[in-house]
């Protein structure tokens, strides 16, 4: 695997930076494979957020000692 990418041609950050990434693939029906199987957890992924997005968190961090003899 080879890339770069060119931080002199991105311009102000408004525009999309320029890079290139090549990949060698020997073995096509394995990495074709792994493809999907990567599409397939990503929209598991954006289905749980989605269901998480209808959660009120509030999470509060003490630094004070607990105990769990009550």
């Amino acid at each position: 695997m080879k890339g770069y990418y060119d931080p002199e041609h991105s311009g102000t950050g408004l525009e999309v930076p320029i890079g290139r990434l090549s990949i060698e693939v020997r073995n096509m029906p394995e990495f074709r494979k792994l493809v999907e199987q990567a599409k397939q957890e990503a929209d598991q992924l954006k289905k749980t957020i989605d269901q998480l997005q209808y959660f009120e968190l509030n999470i509060d961090f003490t630094s004070e000692p607990t105990s769990s003899d009550s």
